[in-house]
């Protein structure tokens, strides 16, 4: 009876995940108590298909208006010194701007591209004020997380530990060691690696993500365990009567 029970019972100690498991950054060396500088940074640049919202203030008026696709029409006292429109950067990398024409963006980060912006306009305005943003900064969580999607944000620095807690964290069984990291940048595709409990995770150059990445994050094996099949829904109430069963027999033994 014994050997029974501890054929029963093997399968379900099996597919059980230990704590060690669930932790990030349990491994490696120590962190410092000290503060550290940060020598991997957002490094997130414009590309294909990125649509972008391009402000430019000034404090005349008349001087903004030519530069937005809407021109001055019905558009309020607030609005007046503010021209705020929305481009997509097309496939060879340009955006076509009122009066300033094609403007070529892709590689460009979003600091280059103001500039890139100021400096042109200065022909026309006084002073111009240029705000560059992302309107469609996107990225896929897969796998074993409790929120699997795409998340769309006005952001420009995200990290794979922000996307992760987006898609609600990673479930118990999702495998925290190797992490995917699927990256399309410059017509290649590259594929990275991320292990959350590693301790130097965060100089991981696929620790901030970029535009369009896809993060799997793959199950454990004890996952195949728990699969919502006949034999798994069974044996529970199996291993259930062969402890009641052995507990009659050692009582009355």
């Amino acid at each position: 009876m014994n050997r029974l029970l501890l054929l029963i019972l093997f399968p379900a100690l099996a597919s059980c995940v230990q704590h060690k498991e669930l932790l990030n950054f349990n491994e490696g060396p120590a962190f410092p108590s000290e503060a550290q500088p940060i020598t991997v940074v957002a490094d997130v640049r414009i590309q294909a298909d990125d649509l972008l919202e391009i402000g430019i203030y000034a404090e005349n008026p008349a001087a903004v208006a030519p530069f937005t696709l809407q021109g001055i029409g019905e558009r309020t006292k607030e609005q007046n010194n503010v021209a705020g429109n929305h481009f997509l950067v097309d496939q060879a990398g340009d955006i076509d701007f009122p009066v300033l024409g094609k403007i070529h963006l892709s590689g460009l980060r979003v600091e280059q591209a103001r500039d890139t912006f100021k400096l042109k306009l200065q022909r026309y305005i006084t002073n111009p004020i240029v705000n560059v943003r992302w309107l469609n900064f996107k990225f896929t969580v897969l796998g074993e997380v409790n929120r699997p999607a795409t998340y769309t944000l006005p952001e420009r620095s995200v990290t794979v530990l922000e996307a992760v807690g987006l898609a609600g964290d990673l479930t118990n069984y999702g495998n925290r060691k190797n992490i995917l990291v699927i990256r399309e940048q410059d017509g290649k595709r590259e594929f990275g690696r991320v292990d959350l409990q590693d301790r130097n995770v965060f100089t991981s150059p696929y620790f901030y993500l970029k535009q369009n990445d896809v993060i799997y994050v793959e199950p454990r094996k004890q996952k195949t365990g728990v699969v919502s099949d006949q034999a798994a829904k069974v044996l529970p109430w199996v291993s259930a009567g062969a402890i009641l069963a052995n507990v009659v027999i050692l009582l009355f033994r």
